[in-house]
């Protein structure tokens, strides 16, 4: 929530119904994205929100998505996450001033390629004040990948920023990517050149195009995959250049790697869970409001 018109709109809403449910209401603030911008304009929304509070709409905490104020510049781009977690730490402050000591509030922040910063950047008033609890919506690391979040894994650990234990450990080797596409060969109409079964309708490309990672024929793993690329998509077939020596033919089937699983997932109604023998050993249903 980052507008004071918002919270009249839920206070007009939450007040003409005896129906809703209780609602709490997250003040947010923001870089890249939404959220309030300054310190005067988060206290100016928390007036507003504390003014319009009854026993079913209560103000519970203060959020932000550091994700959004990422650059090409690492060096920016942590100053600019250093930046908006010490102004969430100020305002969390304020905020726990405004509704004392015992009101339980939730701090929220955390994508999942810097969740390491706001840990350590909230870590301070975390610790001054037992009655809030911090959420990380770090979803993407649910299923990893081998594109954008492999990269922020890697950069992770140059920061040395996963500590478990009080040691340090790799991310890049405790998140391992869980989604995959497989896609049949359909043609190899020239040499260099194969068209698969995969198109703009079952993967994301808004962070990279797809990677191809191995290559099967009748069930048995077979080189060809690993010098091979996408280059081209189009609605329901990719176009994927093939190394000088590659034996890939129609009917093999090429699994691909994807780059931001966010993106991918919300174009399937079911994915398919494998079994270590690879064959399928459940369906998960997919939903999205």
């Amino acid at each position: 929530m980052d507008s004071a018109d918002l919270v009249a709109h839920y206070a007009a809403a939450w007040g003409e119904r005896d129906d809703l449910p209780p609602l709490g209401l997250l003040v947010e603030l923001g870089l890249g994205r939404a959220g309030l911008r300054t310190a005067e304009a988060a206290e100016a929304v928390l007036r507003a929100a504390l003014d319009a509070e009854t026993p079913r709409l209560r103000v519970t905490g203060a959020g932000a998505y550091e994700g959004a104020a990422a650059t090409a510049d690492p060096v920016e781009t942590r100053a600019r996450i250093d930046a908006l977690i010490v102004a969430t730490s100020a305002f969390h402050r304020s905020l726990r001033r405004a509704v004392g000591p015992e009101r339980p509030l939730i701090l929220t922040a955390g994508g999942s390629v810097f969740f390491d910063l706001v840990m350590a950047g909230l870590r301070e008033v975390l610790a001054e004040d037992k009655a809030t609890r911090l959420i990380l919506r770090s979803g993407a690391i649910f299923f990893h990948d081998h594109g954008i979040y492999e990269r922020g894994m890697a950069a992770l650990d140059e920061r040395r920023g996963l500590v478990v234990g009080g040691e340090p450990v790799s991310a890049s080797e405790g998140f391992k990517p869980a989604l995959r596409v497989w896609a049949e060969v359909l043609s190899v109409p020239e040499p260099g050149l194969a068209i698969c079964g995969m198109g703009l309708r079952d993967v994301a490309i808004d962070q990279g195009l797809p990677i191809p990672l191995q290559a099967f024929r009748d069930g048995a793993a077979i080189s060809g995959a690993q010098d091979a690329s996408v280059v081209r998509l189009n609605d329901q077939h990719a176009f994927v250049a093939l190394g000088a020596d590659s034996d890939i033919r129609a009917g093999d089937v090429i699994v691909f790697g994807l780059s931001h699983p966010c993106t991918c997932l919300d174009r399937h109604a079911l994915l398919y869970e494998l079994g270590e023998d690879g064959g399928v050993a459940g369906a998960l249903a997919l939903r999205f409001g």
